[in-house]
C-alpha cells in the first residue's frame, strides 16, 4: 500500500508540474508576442515621426552638398595638376633644347 500511495503521489506531483510547465510557456509565450506588438509599434512610430524623417531629409541633403563640394575640389585639382604638367612638359622641352644645343656645342669644339 505504501507503494502505492508514492506511486500516486509521484504521479501527482508530474501532473501539477507538467500543468505548471504548460501555464508558464503560454504565459511566456503570450509575454512574447506582446513585446514583440510593441516592438513593431515603437518602430512605426519612429518611423513616421516628423522630426525623424526631417532629420533623414537633413542628412541626405548634407551628403548631396558634401559630394558636390568634393566634387568641386576635385575638378580643381584635377586643372590645376594639368596646369602644373603643361609647364613641367615646357620647362622639360627648354631643357631638353638647350642640352642639345650644349651638345652640339661641344660636338663642334671638340672635331674643330
Amino acid at each position: 500500500m505504501r507503494s502505492q500511495l508514492m506511486l500516486i503521489a509521484a504521479g501527482a506531483a508530474a501532473l501539477s508540474l507538467a500543468a505548471c510547465s504548460r501555464e508558464h510557456a503560454t504565459e511566456v509565450k503570450e509575454g512574447a508576442k506582446a513585446a514583440a506588438s510593441d516592438i513593431k509599434d515603437a518602430a512605426h512610430e519612429i518611423a513616421n515621426d516628423p522630426d525623424v524623417k526631417e532629420a533623414g531629409t537633413a542628412i541626405k541633403e548634407s551628403t548631396k552638398e558634401t559630394a558636390a563640394e568634393v566634387a568641386d575640389q576635385a575638378k580643381e585639382l584635377g586643372a590645376k595638376a594639368g596646369q602644373e604638367a603643361k609647364e613641367a612638359g615646357k620647362d622639360l622641352k627648354k631643357d631638353a633644347k638647350e642640352g642639345a644645343a650644349d651638345s652640339k656645342r661641344q660636338l663642334n669644339e671638340a672635331t674643330k
